[in-house]
């Protein structure tokens, strides 16, 4: 269950930099060459470290939680797959579409769509679940979705990249539903 929990957070955050990726390598222009490996690269690496925050943050205030893991993670994985959910319905992907041969801006992308793994970490912290796991799983996912969605973007356009943005949200309140479930059952 663990495993199956992991990896649903991983497709969440993992198609939320989809989105990002396929919006901006259909609107900004030509994509240099090398950028599509070094956004990919860049978004993993934010998730990942994000992700170690989070679960240490998780950890230090885990005491607090002592029997209520299961809820306080529901809640904390709810709130990030209503924000997701929420945001694509207030705006549409084109609105966030930058110059993605920029440095700057891959760097930026990859730190605002990172928070989410902050808060992904620490529901794991609290919880116990395994960060190794965890982070490997996610890094991967997300690196290889980004890259996904850097090659689809002349392809897809934004049609795509408009319907995809509900899957992140959909993802992670799957998981919140199975630490719900945990909880009742």
């Amino acid at each position: 269950m663990e495993t199956l929990i992991i990896f649903i957070i991983a497709l969440g955050l993992a198609m939320d930099c989809f989105t990002i990726a396929i919006s901006n390598s259909s609107i900004s222009g030509l994509v240099k060459p090398g950028i599509p490996l070094k956004t990919a690269i860049a978004f993993a690496f934010a998730h990942l470290v994000l992700l170690f925050a989070g679960h240490w943050l998780g950890q230090v205030i885990g005491s607090m939680f002592v029997g209520l893991e299961a809820l306080v993670a529901f809640i904390i994985l709810a709130i990030i797959g209503m924000k997701m959910i929420m945001e694509v319905r207030k705006r549409h992907p084109k609105s966030k579409v930058f110059d993605i041969n920029r440095a700057q801006v891959v760097v930026v992308l990859s730190l605002a769509t990172a928070m989410d793994a902050f808060l992904a970490g620490i529901a794991l912290g609290i919880t116990g679940l395994r960060i190794y796991l965890a982070g490997a799983l996610i890094a991967f996912t997300v690196f290889i979705l980004t890259l996904a969605g850097m090659a689809s973007g002349k392809d897809f356009g934004m049609v795509y990249a408009h319907r995809t943005a509900y899957f992140g949200g959909a993802f992670m309140l799957m998981a919140a539903a199975i630490f719900l479930w945990q909880l009742v059952g």
